[in-house]
């Protein structure tokens, strides 16, 4: 059975001249108001006289299950004194005041209104509208009120207003009384009353959360006052200063941690990160956190943690942690392209996703290489681990091998203390995309070859190495068979590499498409819909020589071109005739005779006759020819119209001295 809610206890607390045989006026109005409140608080009247006053207050304290008491203004004052149990005034409002009056004038013409502390000037202001003649009188204590009603019931004053004390001083005085609270005024207080226990009760929850929170801190922590006294203290910075928590309460920081100055904290609201001290016979690692409320230093927060716990953490954190670029973007789904050479290819690359196979991709720069490596490991088993790419063609060789490779502390000058993994090793459990390949230093390949083959790495300046569950895909622009041949590439390591081949087409072998990702690279822009329109009908006027451009940057090129055409199309004017002479000067690559090129052709078409490519381009024909039948020197003689013994000799001819 759930717990039933807890109702906050309010004592109503009504003072007399001497103690009443029965309940006042006062206690009556009250008990009217308690039925509305049944629910939300327990409501008990209590009455006292005024020389029981200390004595009653003290008894309330003690019994420490009173939440907040209410009583008239001169109670509350005196009792405030005298005990710390929250106390709230029943205040006289003039609408209780004037009802008051209303009463009072027909009983008589001159009406003297006794307030604590101060008066009602509105009543003044208000007094041509009242047929009796009004004084108001202050009081600040018991005494000064038993005067005041004296004097004023002397003055012929024969009803007095005010609370129940002064009423019943004003009927002792000789006078008539009315009391001047009421209900409203009961319901008001009691209202602030829940208000006030409401407030307590979340600072309380919120409380407990925070001390909940420091109870299961890892770090620490303690927290001082303004004047350096210990306020709070967790479970673990007990440990660590080895003393109570009962003993640090309210004792000077200086006390307990003479080492640790927080004078520059609480004086100028400074912090202080990462400083050594001794404490408690340990050495800790302390951070001081000024306080801060309203633009003034209240105090501070000390956390502690122990040297050998942060560098446990730092350990844990270098080798779980994998960095957030550690990861692909792509997959198959946003790659577009309708020629069928790139559908072939495609679903070519999704079923070696399925394996876990080293892949050698080549093509042109700007293809897509890597947007294809990025999808083969996005549609792999491996999607979950790491996708590292390295760009073997951007670091100079000493850097790319302690990339790599990592390397242990002390390897050479200038190494980090601790040593440092490589990007090999942030490929555990993923994929290392080796990209531009053909371009690596010599000496690295032969280090590579041995990571592919025993699937370890070994960091510079270490005697053992590390396992290492990679997938490895590399890509290329260059003719491999080219740098073996003359000795910049290692056979054994392009036939490690090249297991599953993927060639990607051109751009201008896939005109088709051209259309296509010119729209979706428009798409792409942050363009105004205007601008976006105009954009579009330009690249429309420049479709057909965008089909037979030669492209030779490829899809990079296709997005420089896009581009400028979407920032330049509302500059051109709408005339064709005008536009011809400006769309020369904006776009002169599409307007260029082109230079003899390789022809376009199909990995599985025929290819064109050797005899019949320039004489500039044969060497580098007969190469593609070559790759296109990975290797295969008997079918691309057949395909080129030459002896295999011509297809080599044009091949060597065309090395580099």
């Amino acid at each position: 059975m759930p717990n039933a809610p807890y109702l906050p206890r309010i004592i109503a607390l009504i003072t007399h001249l001497r103690a009443p045989e029965g309940p006042s006026r006062m206690a009556r109005i009250v008990r009217e108001v308690i039925p509305d409140y049944q629910a939300r608080a327990l409501v008990e009247i209590v009455e006292t006289s005024v020389s029981d006053l200390r004595h009653t207050g003290k008894a309330l304290e003690a019994r420490e299950d009173v939440d907040l008491i209410i009583c008239s203004g001169a109670t509350a004052e005196y009792l405030r004194r005298h005990i710390t149990t929250t106390i709230l005034s029943i205040h006289m409002g003039e609408y209780d005041l004037i009802r008051a009056l209303d009463l009072a004038r027909g009983r008589a013409t001159k009406v003297g209104i006794v307030s604590f502390q101060q008066a009602h000037p509105e009543l003044d202001a208000m007094a041509s509208l009242f047929t009796v003649d009004l004084r108001q009188a202050t009081y600040t204590n018991f005494e000064e009120a038993r005067q005041q009603v004296r004097q004023l019931a002397d003055d012929g004053y024969r009803v007095i207003v005010g609370s129940s004390t002064a009423v019943e001083l004003a009927e002792a005085s000789g006078a008539q009384g009315v009391l001047a609270l009421n209900s409203d005024a009961v319901r008001r207080t009691l209202d602030e009353a829940l208000a006030i226990c409401r407030s307590r009760a979340q600072s309380a929850i919120q409380q407990q959360r925070l001390n909940a929170v420091l109870r299961n801190l890892s770090d620490g922590v303690i927290a001082v006052d303004a004047q350096g006294l210990v306020q709070s203290i967790n479970p673990r910075m007990v440990e660590l200063l080895g003393i109570s928590a009962e003993r640090a309460r309210e004792r000077p920081l200086a006390e307990l941690i003479p080492e640790l100055d927080i004078s520059a904290a609480l004086g100028k609201g400074e912090s202080e990160e990462s400083r050594l001290i001794r404490a408690g016979g340990r050495t800790l690692v302390a951070n001081v956190t000024p306080i801060i409320e309203q633009d003034r230093t209240d105090g501070v927060v000390i956390s502690c943690q122990e040297p050998t716990t942060i560098q446990r953490a730092d350990r844990r954190i270098r080798s779980q942690a994998r960095p957030r670029q550690f990861t692909a973007r792509y997959r198959f789904e946003q790659i577009l392209g309708q020629a069928s050479n790139f559908r072939a290819l495609l679903e070519l690359a999704r079923r070696y996703a399925d394996t876990d196979s080293t892949v050698l991709i080549t093509g042109e720069s700007g293809t897509g290489k890597e947007l294809l490596a990025q999808s083969l490991h996005n549609d792999s088993q491996r999607q979950a681990g790491p996708f590292v790419a390295i760009n073997c063609a951007a670091f100079p060789e000493t850097l790319l091998e302690s990339e790599l490779f990592g390397y242990e502390e002390g390897a050479f000058t200038g190494s980090r203390k601790g040593g440092k993994s490589g990007l090999i090793e942030a490929a555990h459990t993923g994929t290392l995309f080796l990209d531009e390949i053909g371009d690596m230093p010599v000496s690295l390949q032969t280090r590579l070859l041995r990571v592919l083959q025993e699937r370890e790495v070994l960091r510079l300046g270490a005697s053992e190495p590390t396992p290492v569950d990679i997938r490895v895909i590399a890509a290329t622009h260059c003719d491999l068979r080219g740098r073996m041949a003359d000795g910049r590439f290692r056979e054994d390591l392009y036939y490690r590499l090249n297991i599953l081949r993927l060639v990607v087409p051109a751009l201008r072998e896939r005109s088709e498409d051209i259309a296509l990702l010119a729209s979706a690279i428009l798409a792409r822009l942050p363009l105004p819909e205007a601008a976006a329109r105009a954009g579009r009908a330009l690249l429309q006027q420049l479709m057909p020589r965008l089909e037979t451009h030669r492209w030779p940057g490829n899809i990079r090129e296709l997005e420089n071109l896009v581009e400028r055409a979407a920032l330049s199309a509302q500059v051109l004017g709408s005339t064709k005739g005008q536009d011809e002479a400006a769309l020369r000067r904006l776009f002169p690559e599409l307007f260029e005779h082109p230079a003899p090129t390789l022809p376009a052709h199909e990995v599985t078409g025929e290819a064109i006759d050797l005899r019949s490519v320039g004489k500039a381009h044969e060497t580098a024909y007969a190469r593609e020819v070559v790759e296109a039948c990975n290797g295969d020197l008997d079918a691309a003689a057949r395909q080129l119209g030459i002896s295999r013994t011509t297809l080599w000799r044009r091949l060597r001819a065309g090395r580099p001295a």
